[in-house]
């Protein structure tokens, strides 16, 4: 009789820490996300450009000319300025 109630309880303590570990790592996991929304948000927030500057990281290099000398990219068409 006392080795069902002793074996009764251990089982009840398992399945209490069972839930209680399965409940804590699903609320753990739902407050690291939203600890990694709000880091993102503020990097977000902190690679904005402020008063409508705007920040250019990348300049690309010179573009070569083709072998006949054009300018890649449309037409080039000659033109005189007339003054009148």
């Amino acid at each position: 009789m006392i080795l069902k109630i002793i074996i009764f309880f251990i089982a009840l303590g398992w399945i209490f820490s069972s839930l209680l570990r399965y409940f804590l790592n699903s609320k753990l996991k739902k407050f690291a996300d939203q600890v990694q929304a709000a880091q993102r948000e503020e990097a977000r927030k902190k690679n904005k450009p402020r008063d409508g500057n705007v920040n250019v990281d990348f300049v690309p290099g010179e573009q070569k000319k083709g072998s006949s000398g054009n300018i890649s990219g449309g037409d080039y068409i000659d033109y005189e300025e007339v003054k009148d």
